[in-house]
């Protein structure tokens, strides 16, 4: 194979590098590697394939042969959804329509010879060019996202260890589990925007023991709200640190690596065993934990496609996302929770985290924790309430289990913390463009935070009615161990996907006014 040659190989991998040029700190190095290097190697297979197929017709097929399999894995999922949408035609039939006019292009360019030399020495340049353009810009980004980690006034201030109060008292160390429910809404929002009544589960909940108070979010993004929850502390400095328009998350994430929390918990004699989650990079490993128990068992093609956000992004993106993945993504949710179930068995007071990614979509399970059905047409907007309820309906029978056999096998009753880092997003506010263009309804809708809370020994008494997410483990560390850690203030804020970091400080009687009408109102 010759440089000439090396065009599809190149435009092959632009799209990763590009995905990984563009969000600074939303994929580790390690996996855009190892993403590049696969897609590589299957090219090469490809390649050789077509190598050995035409080797009667000369050397200019295969590359071309290369090409169109390259642009079937990237190009047709756009093209064919776009034709699909606007047409009655079905996948299976563009999909050899695609395939017939791939052929009939590479027949027609390699019957002018003249006009293929210009195309391969364009694409192999331009390409060429691209590739080496987005592979600096991605490590001048990491340099940057180091630099910003080694200088954040932030990073500096959650460093420090927490103290215990003088004159604690001595208490029992109870088993504690901080289980994050990704985009579990509260009832009040259940209840307005998808008609649900989940006072059910809630009443369940309370009969066992569990406090229930009125919770919301301080941030409408996982990407703030789990740092603020894991580490007792506002964000709100990262928007001076890391400048508004920046969506950079390696401070972020690696607050929640190297949260606070934990090291204390270490001091008053706790081991932490960390439960991966199965995509949010943040949440996929700890180098605190003393161990990380992985759920995942073997090795399946399908479910490497679900192994990071940055996998899934690529996945949704071209033709592999065809291949069904709802299998993987429902036999992590069931064995991690299942997982969870285990940690009493341990010896002494253990700290145990987990980040389950549902009822957050994708929708896969239906109200008996069965596979869910597949969208059977019409609105996308419609389908996707009543499978996001569903869902929940499912992690709720997933979550009674569980806690019941916590408090029934723990030899001391634990803390048990089920909490939901944001609410639901039905109403689109990342949509809006600009946090003062969020409205009201959406606002309340992505603050409404699920929460439920097992504490013993009177531990109730620290929540009241209400509380924010910032101040949950606060509340347990301050109660159960005596942490000298100051109360947060219960700030909320705003702000949408493209500027997570240019926060808006919602105005309290703006979110207490009993408005749900999707129409913009002002927080004046």
């Amino acid at each position: 194979m010759t440089w000439r040659s090396s065009y599809p190989f190149l435009l092959a991998i632009i799209p990763v590098v590009r995905i990984a040029a563009a969000y600074p700190g939303w994929a580790k190095l390690g996996d855009v590697a190892i993403v590049v290097a696969a897609l590589l190697a299957a090219c090469g297979v490809v390649y050789g394939f077509a190598l050995l197929a035409t080797r009667r017709r000369g050397d200019r097929l295969p590359p071309l042969c290369l090409l169109g399999a390259v642009l079937a894995l990237w190009a047709y999922p756009r093209v064919g959804t776009l034709v699909q949408q606007t047409t009655s035609l079905s996948h299976p039939v563009l999909l050899p329509l695609w395939a017939a006019a791939t052929v009939g292009v590479i027949w027609w360019l390699v019957r002018r010879p003249a006009l293929l030399d210009q195309v391969e020495r364009f694409l192999t340049l331009t390409s060429a060019m691209l590739v080496g353009w987005f592979v600096l810009s991605i490590g001048f980004a990491e340099g940057r996202s180091a630099w910003a980690v080694r200088r954040s006034p932030l990073v500096r201030r959650l460093a420090q260890p927490i103290p215990v109060r003088p004159g604690a008292r001595a208490r029992p160390t109870r088993d504690i589990y901080l289980i994050v429910l990704d985009e579990y809404a509260n009832a009040e929002v259940t209840g307005r925007l998808f008609g649900f009544d989940n006072h059910v589960f809630l009443d369940s909940l309370r009969k066992l023991g569990f406090v229930v108070p009125t919770v919301h979010g301080n941030y409408l993004h996982t990407l703030l709200s789990l740092p603020s929850l894991l580490n007792a502390s506002h964000l709100a400095g990262l928007s001076d640190e890391l400048g508004p328009r920046s969506i950079d998350r390696t401070v972020p994430d690696y607050l929640v690596e190297h949260n606070r929390t934990v090291p204390f918990l270490k001091s008053q004699g706790y081991q932490f065993v960390f439960l991966p989650s199965q995509s949010w990079q943040a949440t996929m490993h700890s180098p605190q934990a003393d161990r990380e128990v992985h759920v995942r068992q073997g090795w399946d093609p399908a479910r490497e496609l679900t192994r990071s956000d940055f996998r899934k992004a690529l996945t949704k993106t071209s033709l592999l996302k065809f291949i069904g993945a709802s299998r993987h993504v429902r036999d992590h949710v069931t064995s991690s929770i299942a997982a969870i179930a285990q940690m009493p068995r341990i010896p002494g007071p253990v700290f145990t985290f987990a980040h389950v990614l549902s009822p957050h979509d994708p929708y896969v399970f239906d109200r008996n924790c069965r596979p869910a059905p597949p969208n059977p047409g019409g609105r996308r907007s419609k389908h996707e309430a009543v499978a996001y309820v569903e869902q929940i309906q499912c992690v709720n029978r997933m979550l009674l289990d569980l806690v019941s056999t916590l408090l029934r096998t723990s030899e001391l009753a634990p803390v048990i913390l089920l909490q939901g880092d944001h609410g639901s997003k039905t109403l689109r506010f990342d949509k809006a463009g600009s946090a003062d263009n969020i409205t009201l309804a959406a606002a309340k809708e992505r603050l409404g935070a699920f929460g439920a809370y097992y504490l013993p020994d009177h531990g109730t008494e620290l929540f009241g009615d209400s509380v924010t997410i910032v101040n949950v483990m606060g509340n347990v560390l301050r109660f159960y161990l005596d942490a000298a850690l100051p109360r947060e203030p219960d700030d909320m804020y705003l702000s949408v996907d493209p500027a997570p970091y240019a926060l808006k400080r919602v105005d309290l009687r703006w979110l207490a006014r009993d408005d749900w009408s999707p129409a913009p109102t002002s927080p004046q």
